[in-house]
């Protein structure tokens, strides 16, 4: 049986899915690994390299026509840039949402 919020998670994921689609894909696809920059933390330039792919990932988000969805979804996960905003920023606006 599943939960309201996996079964709101699994619908939410399924549009993106399809608005991805119907867009013909997205740039993000194309460098997955600039929206994970959690991966970068492996040395002592890390915090630099993790700056630059929030900035580069976020820049690719705004140019994005499924930013909306990719957001709806992105407050599921708790890693990786979702949305165009990062874990710290979706868990704000989570608290001030009261999502």
């Amino acid at each position: 049986m599943t939960t309201d919020k996996s079964a709101r998670q699994d619908r939410d994921t399924t549009a993106l899915m399809h608005a991805i689609e119907e867009n013909g894909g997205v740039e993000c696809s194309q460098v997955p690994h600039v929206f994970f920059p959690e991966d970068f933390h492996t040395s002592s330039q890390s915090m630099g390299m993790v700056r630059l792919a929030e900035y580069t990932a976020r820049e690719i988000c705004m140019r994005c026509p499924v930013i909306a969805q990719c957001l709806k979804v992105g407050f599921y996960e708790d890693y990786g840039i979702w949305g165009g905003t990062t874990p710290e920023q979706r868990r704000k606006l989570k608290r001030e949402q009261q999502i």
